[in-house]
């Protein structure tokens, strides 16, 4: 298979792409003792790519028919996935490399065999592929919130646990604003105060304990 040359392929671009992203609502507080903050964002495009188009750009980028891409992708899925099966690092080269990542939420120490689960997959993108993109340019959108005082997110917990048993790490950032490690630092202290309790058996879980927000 030959290398055409092509303006439809995206690495020869002669020109540097701008990606509209959009604040996430709300401006981030990096750690409980510092001034440190910073926005969160996310890539607004609603616009995929799928593997029809991928066939079409890589046909007018090769010899290759859009057909012989599909069955090679066909392929390359299940070699992947049966490499991952066996616990193999794999490693794509120019964009990076995917891993099973591995939980336990029974409780055990230490978990045996069976109490292990897959969580996900966790893909690490190649330095080659991060320098490729080094020179897109952003354009953001959206309005920042701050993020609540402490008689602020006492209120929200109050509320939000008049109609929750508990709240995770995820909900706690959604109320709060607060970075995701902030957030996990902030429930970890509520438990080290007595105020709540994690969840037995569910990873990144709490619940206030008796008596506190109003429960």
């Amino acid at each position: 298979m030959k290398i055409k040359k092509s303006k439809h392929v995206h690495h020869d671009r002669g020109y540097t792409p701008v990606v509209n992203c959009k604040l996430t609502s709300r401006r981030l507080v990096c750690g409980t003792e510092t001034d440190i903050q910073g926005v969160a964002v996310a890539v607004a495009h609603p616009q995929k790519v799928d593997i029809e188009q991928m066939a079409h750009d890589i046909s007018h980028a090769t010899t290759a028919t859009p057909t012989d891409v599909k069955l090679v992708w066909d392929a390359l899925r299940t070699v992947t996935t049966d490499a991952l099966s066996h616990g193999h690092r794999v490693q794509l080269d120019g964009l990076g490399s995917l891993t099973m990542e591995l939980s336990s939420h029974t409780g055990s120490t230490p978990p045996t065999g069976k109490d292990v689960k897959i969580s996900g997959i966790r893909f690490r993108a190649d330095k080659h592929l991060l320098d490729r993109l080094a020179d897109v340019k952003f354009q953001v959108e959206g309005k920042v919130r701050q993020p609540l005082s402490a008689p602020e997110l006492a209120d929200a917990l109050y509320e939000h646990f008049e109609t929750h048993d508990d709240i995770s790490v995820r909900e706690f950032v959604r109320i709060s604003h607060y970075a995701t490690s902030t957030s996990y630092q902030k429930l970890n202290d509520y438990v080290a105060h007595g105020e709540m309790e994690r969840v037995p058996r569910v990873n990144g879980c709490f619940r206030p304990t008796k008596g506190n927000f109003g429960r």
